[in-house]
């Protein structure tokens, strides 16, 4: 079964919780909100979350605060959101075990790519990686099917690795645009993913039993295994 990276924001601006709500859900995560320290401590209590966008500067309970508490029981990476590029809260975030900060007002998309960046760096992943009859060889850049070598070109070994990366996750159009061509989405763009798709699966051929390793998932993007 594949599922989508959760999410939780934690943040009391209705209005900007909304636009990045909308941003991180069309980039293919699952989205949970929360405008209090309380609120998200429910949330993270019930819900299997993968990390934490947290504003430092909430009504009540800080973010601060709430990272403080949520971090010693356990460990789940939070980037903190600040108005203020103040050093001393920066040095705290740290100290409470922040992984990353962004200073209002914020950009979507490099906000993005920080919590790209920080769920990769959380993943327990070696450099070698099988699946069924493929193996990928991180470092080298190389792949093989059985004992046979595929050769892939940079576009399709870079698809192959997003896809690899998150075996068993949705990965939408939107995130191989972004890590792949790095670039927001078009039609001229859309029609070169699945071009780039199809080709890729051409290489790579079937599984053991006949089933391919990218599939469709309709209207939202692609899956790579189990």
């Amino acid at each position: 079964m594949f599922r989508m990276y959760k999410l939780l924001i934690l943040e009391d601006d209705l209005q900007l919780s909304h636009a990045l709500k909308i941003y991180f859900e069309k980039a293919g995560y699952e989205v949970f909100q929360a405008f209090y320290a309380m609120e998200a401590g429910q949330i993270i209590r019930k819900t299997d979350v993968d990390i934490v966008i947290a504003d430092i500067g909430l009504p009540g309970k800080s973010g601060l605060d709430f990272a403080q508490e949520l971090l010693k029981d356990k460990e789940l990476p939070v980037l903190f959101l600040t108005a203020k590029d103040e050093e001393q809260d920066i040095l705290d975030g740290y100290e409470y075990g922040c992984e990353e900060y962004v200073v209002k007002p914020i950009s979507p998309k490099i906000l993005l790519k920080k919590v790209e960046t920080i769920l990769r760096r959380n993943k327990s992943e070696t450099d070698i990686f099988l699946y069924k009859s493929l193996k990928i060889d991180y470092e080298k850049r190389r792949v093989w099917i059985l004992d046979n070598e595929v050769h892939l070109t940079d576009r399709e070994w870079s698809i192959l690795k997003v896809l690899s990366q998150n075996k068993g996750r949705i990965v939408t159009k939107e995130m191989l645009l972004e890590q792949v061509w790095d670039v927001d989405g078009n039609f001229v763009e859309d029609h070169a993913v699945k071009v780039g798709i199809n080709r890729l699966r051409k290489k790579l051929g079937q599984g053991e039993n006949g089933d391919e390793y990218i599939k469709n998932v309709f209207g939202v993007g692609y899956t790579f295994g189990e």
